[in-house]
């Protein structure tokens, strides 16, 4: 089956003039079932280590933002307005994974998911957004001041950890078992941040149920995930059930698998919106920084 994109095409009115006067322009989309669908294993390694390159110097303090993140947690769990500068000590994180079915072909870097074959269907962009609900990574990172504030932004993931189990310690959630998910993120200006996704958002995010997770090379939309920013430090990002925060995978950067070609709509067909071109950009520039591009 082969699908036909008419873009710009005559109206009724037009069609009766001579066809000197328009040209068509067929555009086909390849086959998902195509070798070069899905990158080699060596292409995807060579990637991963151009990226490390990127966040080489972001590292994620365990033992001080760990106890912080649980700290402001708990604080929302029980209505609690405290100061968000304190940092008790209650946390205390394990590293093993969260528990699911998985062989060792599904791991971080390789793991998929259920979808019927359409693969002769052209696959158009579903995402929209407004622009202006955007914030600016760069202007974040060059606040002057310290400050918090819920964003949307538009990232790609250079890496990601977890997610991770942790059991809160006090509090009315004393003994539970929970998940933590972290991921390093990037912006076309090269700007880099963290992020780290608590309880069920991490375990959503992370793929654990129902939902696709977030794997390197997505390009994400952020939606209400709360951004803490001051001078000379990397910005930090949270995402809490209370805050309601949303991720939407735009594009798929870096295919593992056939059913990962679902996460790659054709960018040409949604031209004309100026989201898509956005998201565009975003891809552009990391598989040119991840060398990607022919």
């Amino acid at each position: 089956m082969t699908t036909i994109a008419f873009i710009g095409a005559p109206s009724a009115f037009d069609i009766h003039r001579k066809p000197t006067e328009y040209h068509w322009h067929t555009v086909t989309s390849r086959s998902t079932a195509e070798p070069s669908s899905v990158y080699p294993p060596a292409t995807l390694q060579a990637a991963s280590r151009r990226i490390s390159l990127m966040y080489q110097n972001v590292i994620f303090n365990d033992s001080e933002e760990e106890n912080y993140g649980l700290s402001y947690e708990t604080s929302l769990a029980e209505g609690d307005d405290q100061d968000e500068t304190s940092i008790p000590s209650f946390l205390n994180v394990s590293k093993s994974f969260a528990p699911r079915p998985e062989t060792q072909f599904e791991t971080q870097e390789s793991q998929s998911y259920n979808y019927s074959d359409a693969s002769s269907i052209a696959r158009f962009p579903a995402f929209h957004f407004s622009l202006n609900a955007l914030a600016s990574l760069t202007s974040l990172c060059k606040s002057r001041v310290k400050g918090t504030a819920k964003v949307t932004l538009l990232l790609a993931v250079l890496e990601v950890d977890g997610p991770d189990t942790f059991r809160f310690k006090q509090g009315k959630d004393a003994g539970k078992e929970s998940f933590v998910l972290k991921m390093i993120l990037g912006d076309d200006e090269g700007n880099v941040c963290k992020l780290t996704a608590w309880r069920e958002v991490a375990q959503d995010w992370g793929g654990c149920g129902d939902e696709i997770g977030a794997k390197r090379g997505d390009v994400l939309l952020l939606t209400d995930v709360m951004a803490a920013f001051e001078p000379a430090t990397t910005v930090s990002l949270t995402a809490s059930p209370w805050q309601k925060p949303k991720m939407e995978i735009c594009y798929r950067t870096m295919p593992y698998a056939h059913e990962d070609q679902r996460l790659r709509p054709d960018l040409r067909l949604g031209a004309s919106d100026a989201s898509v071109r956005r998201v565009a950009a975003v891809v552009r520039w990391f598989e040119s920084m991840a060398g990607l591009t022919g």
